[in-house]
């Protein structure tokens, strides 16, 4: 996964799919940590909000498997069927936090 190849695929630059990219960053972080809590609460509506918006913001920068990740979130959650979603979430989060380390800290920047 290369910075420039998803920028190509956006019709972005890489240095506008960067700034989107660390914009994402924030969101998704605080999105995934509200899932959580949302989890923990068992509120199935918080969960479905927050799962959809990491699934609209993953897939608007061609991150395909954290948008497939949290789709199958948003999927259950959206259905009131919060059971297994605890490791679906941490699976999510790995994944994330993977992009993240390749993306986010200049690894595959340009």
């Amino acid at each position: 996964m290369e910075v420039k190849d998803l920028a190509e695929n956006l019709g972005l630059d890489v240095e506008d799919y960067n700034e989107l990219f660390d914009l994402y960053m924030q969101t998704t972080s605080s999105d995934l940590e509200q899932l959580k809590s949302a989890l923990d609460s068992g509120d199935a509506e918080k969960a479905h909000e927050k799962a959809h918006s990491i699934k609209g913001a993953s897939g608007n920068l061609g991150l395909t498997e954290l948008f497939e990740a949290a789709k199958a979130i948003d999927d259950r959650a959206r259905l009131n069927f919060l059971g297994g979603l605890e490791k679906m979430v941490q699976e999510l989060s790995e994944k994330y936090e993977k992009v993240v380390e390749a993306l986010g800290r200049g690894h595959l920047r340009n």
